[in-house]
């Protein structure tokens, strides 16, 4: 009596927690997803018109679990299995004999049983007389002969049995990266939630405003990180949707600053704080306004609904994704900002501005995803916080000489005209001086560069195209 035998491991299961029986175990959602992908692929090596299938299982919950993935997997092909999922006792005692003989007694021709190591690995070692190393998700395909015997004889022997095809577990970790990368962006969906709520019950206080734009930003970030994977329609909705939320909130956040500087200056009188808090105070009514209006309300639900339920690209549902090519884009992000940072002029506006924004997004990633890129992560974040502090007080210059350029074109109190003339000054003084800085930081590597067999006329000239009086009449014009 002939009958085929796929010996099936369960898939990757969680830790056994405080209190648990170890029969409890569930699959991790990570061994879930690695099994709906490696199945099917798997079951293309069961021969075409195999009829007569049953599946058991284990009656512990994991193994129930991968029995019931491996059901779905098989009757997607139209394999025809008899019956529902049978429990077999023998396959959670791992008793070789009772199994045996479960299996000489039964009538189909195909039985795909879900079992544990070492069960599983020791049957296959004793049948074939080879070791064959399972793990989570593995199948081993044996055809076994039984001899004419009554069934009630025991103990049940195997005359003689082979090999038909082996195919290895899915490699669980692919997946459960997937899953971190999940509950990390879930985990920033729903600070954006939380802090949208913190800021309308106190949006008095500014640091309210800005921690919900934080929150924005970071969640940005780390959906701009994943877009190489991530359904790129899906990507692009949740960007969408954020940039025009947090565009709404921009105004407000650099009236705060200015109005910060403004009451810290010693030559600021409260006429001119009055000033500042009260064009803040009209721009947070528009604020508050606009994100709680049904169109922004409904831009941000959906937004966080989808980050919370992140779609991957097929070939990454399928193959899940290592954390070696997670920390590969990590690190061309940082050796793109890094050239980026090299050759920066802090002359140029608009290309300051996004250097800034990139060292943000390098640090927002290393803070969140320093479980998956490596030890090192925290001390690039500290790296690219520095980096963030330093661009980000030349742009806050600019902005606030900016806004006192608006300010001073309306009809104003003179005195308080004459106090914002004063803090445009300061602003322009930090600013020329951060300028003429790395300008001059800018020549010392040129004349670091230049050979020793330069003439001495040529690195004259260069000194001369050094002199800081030069440097402050094109900064201050530009």
């Amino acid at each position: 009596m002939r009958k085929n035998l796929v010996l099936v491991r369960h898939g990757k299961a969680l830790p056994l927690s405080d209190g648990q029986q170890d029969i409890d175990r569930s699959l991790s959602e990570a061994g879930i997803r690695s099994l709906k992908a490696s199945l099917p692929h798997q079951l293309s090596m069961l021969k075409e018109g195999t009829c007569s299938v049953e599946v058991w299982t284990s009656p512990a919950l994991r193994a129930i679990q991968t029995a019931e993935l491996l059901y779905w997997a098989l009757a997607k092909r139209n394999v025809n299995i008899n019956g529902d999922i049978q429990e077999y006792e023998s396959l959670w005692t791992q008793s070789e004999s009772e199994f045996l003989a479960d299996l000489r007694a039964c009538k189909a021709d195909t039985v795909f049983a879900v079992g544990h190591n070492p069960f599983v690995e020791d049957l296959a070692k004793s049948l074939v007389g080879a070791e064959i190393p399972c793990a989570t998700g593995a199948l081993v395909c044996l055809s076994l002969d039984f001899p004419d015997i009554a069934e009630d004889q025991s103990p049940a022997t195997v005359d003689n049995s082979r090999l038909l095809w082996f195919a290895q577990g899915p490699i669980s970790q692919r997946w459960k990266t997937l899953v971190k990368l999940e509950e990390i962006i879930a985990a920033a969906a729903d600070s954006v939630d939380s802090k949208r709520k913190a800021f309308f019950d106190d949006p008095d206080d500014i640091e309210t405003l800005h921690k919900f734009r934080v929150s924005i930003r970071t969640l940005r970030s780390l959906i701009a990180f994943v877009k190489p994977w991530q359904d790129a329609k899906q990507n692009a909705a949740i960007q969408s949707d954020l940039r025009e939320i947090v565009g709404y909130t921009s105004k407000l956040r650099e009236l705060d600053v200015f109005a910060q500087q403004a009451r810290e200056s010693t030559s600021g009188s409260e006429d001119l704080a009055v000033f500042c808090e009260l064009e803040a105070s009209c721009e947070r009514e528009r604020v508050i306004s606009a994100l709680k209006s049904k169109r922004l309300t409904r831009k941000l639900k959906r937004a966080l609904s989808l980050a919370r339920s992140l779609s991957w690209k097929k070939r990454f549902n399928k193959r899940g994704l290592s954390e070696r090519k997670i920390r590969a884009r990590f690190d061309a992000m940082i050796s793109e900002l890094e050239d980026e940072l090299s050759d920066l002029k802090l002359s140029e506006v608009e290309r300051t501005h996004d250097v800034r924004k990139r060292a943000k997004r390098v640090r927002y990633a290393a803070e969140n995803f320093k479980d998956i890129l490596g030890d090192d992560a925290p001390g690039i974040a500290k790296g690219m916080t520095s980096h963030q502090d330093n661009l980000g007080a030349v742009c806050d210059a600019r902005v606030n000489i900016s806004l006192i350029n608006e300010f001073l074109e309306r009809d104003i109190p003179e005195h308080v005209a004459w106090e914002l003339t004063l803090l445009r000054a300061q602003n322009e003084t930090f600013l020329y001086s951060a300028l003429r800085d790395d300008a001059a930081s800018e020549q010392e590597e040129t004349l670091e560069s230049i050979p020793e067999d330069e003439t001495e006329s040529e690195q004259d000239e260069a000194v001369v195209d050094s002199d800081p009086e030069d440097d402050s009449v094109s900064e201050q014009e530009e």
